[in-house]
């Protein structure tokens, strides 16, 4: 695989990735946890006659952390949280994608135009998709999320902060599209070195929702360039083709299980009704476990109809579905063709060549695993003397020492902290189990969090990295997590058209109203020439 270009901007940190989005003055830390790539179970059921690719999954988890105290004291030293996120990455040979898990606010972050959480997911995410495309420059990543409203997600307690703002079901989906747009609104161009960047196309799907009802949940605001477009409905006949897999699969095979997704669930429900166990071929049915079809739905759009009276959507909720797939650029399909050399079995994995756009039909695979050529030479018998191996600690390096093991594998300031998978899930747990009803348990919270992972990751002393936004904006609204500027609200008065009231000062400045400085009595007294009498008989 080629080194990648020095001029893209992957190059960039996490730090200057949020600092260059961030508004001018703003002022936060952020804490980055995440796990190497480890096995795990496939994310889409692979068909009968088909086998399953190996699946690689890393966790990511990002926090968001700033100082209310109005003087800037140290009465919270570690801040008190106002936002987390956590990705997971599944990565196969053709196929890499980001899932949004969870994403969650305090409510303890001043209200401020434009949205601080909304500039660091987009940001966040942004980074995670350009990292990943510069390390697999050939496989196609696709961000992938479910938006279901609820009041509280990452952080216990927070529901009870009045100042906290939950968006209702329609307002999170059209606020998911909106974080999502910049991503991809920032390519199909060309790059600062002129080269073609990828092809981005997003996609939205809500059970029961039709096309002209899921446009009105796209953002207006979309890039006209031709390459960046919204798309009413799913990519997943697309991502079965990158896959390597037949369009003709059972549906069970075209959707992704995701960790507390509604829509697993769901296929969960309508395997146990067909009797298709994943972990093994004893099933109730034995013929209808070899064609891996479920007794109800054949399709995809049957599965989506049916999905708006299933799981949440049953009592009435929107659950909106949102993908955004980045397509590999000609210039990094030849980049990595003509590179020199390849790194390692990983690199050469996802080096290799895109799947045939024309593969073997489903139903012949299904015929051809059933009836096995009976030509089929068996395995080599082994002989020879036998070698003994050295006994190495599963999943790791033999040369690690105890210390090593004992939650951290590594730790970069500039690249976050490296946990082991059980001590990134310890650090997940003492998160849900923590208390942020209030700004004082907040910042107890916090602390104990911060002082329970850096136990886990065996580090001393602070790791947070310091963000101080540079971009520019004409906001007039606060532009510092901390400080005596945190303590403001945003004031739209002027962009708001009020009537005078009687009682108001009249120095008080409002936009839009002309000779407010005009003192008038209390009460409205008419001039004699503005009446007119009523003449009198004769």
């Amino acid at each position: 695989m080629s080194t990648p270009d020095q001029s893209s901007p992957q190059s960039r940190s996490l730090k200057e990735e949020l600092a260059a989005v961030l508004p001018q003055g703003f002022q936060c830390k952020i804490r980055y946890v995440h796990t190497p790539p480890k096995p795990c179970d496939p994310l889409f059921s692979t068909p009968s006659g088909f086998k399953a690719g190996k699946t690689r999954l890393a966790s990511h988890f990002l926090t968001v952390s700033i100082n209310p105290s109005a003087d800037g004291g140290s009465e919270h030293p570690n801040g008190v949280l106002v936002f987390a996120l956590e990705a997971l990455v599944y990565s196969t040979k053709y196929l890499t994608t980001i899932f949004v898990s969870k994403a969650d606010s305090t409510g303890y972050l001043p209200q401020q135009r434009p949205s601080a959480i909304k500039l660091t997911t987009s940001a966040f995410l942004k980074w995670l998709a350009e990292k990943e495309r510069q390390a697999h420059p050939r496989r196609k990543i696709v961000i992938s999320l479910f938006a279901r409203s609820q009041s509280q997600y990452l952080f216990p307690g927070s529901a009870e902060n009045p100042k906290k703002h939950v968006l209702d079901d329609r307002q999170l989906i059209k606020w998911w599209a909106r974080v999502l747009d910049p991503i991809f609104s920032k390519e199909g161009a060309r790059g600062s070195d002129g080269t073609q960047q990828p092809q981005c196309d997003g996609y939205i799907t809500v059970p029961g929702y039709d096309n002209s009802e899921l446009r009105s949940l796209i953002p207006s605001n979309t890039s006209s360039t031709p390459s960046t477009r919204w798309h009413p409905g799913h990519p997943l006949i697309e991502l079965a083709e990158t896959r390597g897999m037949p369009t003709d699969v059972p549906p069970r095979c075209l959707l992704p299980r995701f960790p507390d997704d509604p829509k697993a669930r769901f296929m969960q429900d309508l395997d146990d009704e067909a009797g298709i166990v994943e972990e093994t071929s004893t099933t109730t049915s034995p013929s209808r476990r070899k064609a891996d079809k479920w007794a109800s739905i054949r399709d995809l759009a049957t599965f989506w109809e049916t999905m708006a009276f299933r799981q949440e959507c049953s009592s009435g909720r929107l659950v909106g579905f949102l993908w955004l797939v980045i397509r590999p650029s000609t210039h990094d399909l030849a980049a990595d063709t003509n590179g020199n050399g390849i790194g390692n079995s990983e690199s050469q994995d996802s080096s290799s060549t895109v799947p045939s756009s024309d593969p073997v039909s489903f139903e012949e695979k299904t015929r051809a695993h059933r009836n096995p050529s009976p030509s089929k030479p068996g395995r080599k018998r082994l002989t020879g003397p036998i070698i003994p191996r050295q006994p190495r600690l599963k999943g790791a390096s033999s040369s690690l020492t105890k210390s090593d093991l004992s939650g951290m594998l590594e730790f970069a300031a500039i690249d976050g902290l490296t946990l082991t998978a059980d001590g990134y899930d310890k650090a997940m747990q003492t998160l849900m189990h923590l208390d942020f009803a209030n700004l004082a348990v907040a910042g107890q919270s916090t602390n104990k969090w911060i002082a329970d992972v850096s136990q886990i990751g065996g580090v001393q002393g602070e790791w947070a990295l310091e963000v101080t936004g540079s971009a520019k904006t004409e906001s007039a609204g606060p532009t510092s997590g901390g400080g005596a500027a945190a303590a403001q609200v945003n004031d739209l008065g002027g962009m708001i058209r009020k009537k005078r009231k009687a009682e108001e000062p009249v120095g008080q400045d409002h936009a839009g109203v002309n000779g407010a400085a005009d003192e008038k009595p209390a009460v409205n007294v008419l001039g004699g020439g503005m009446i007119r009498k009523k003449p009198k008989k004769v």
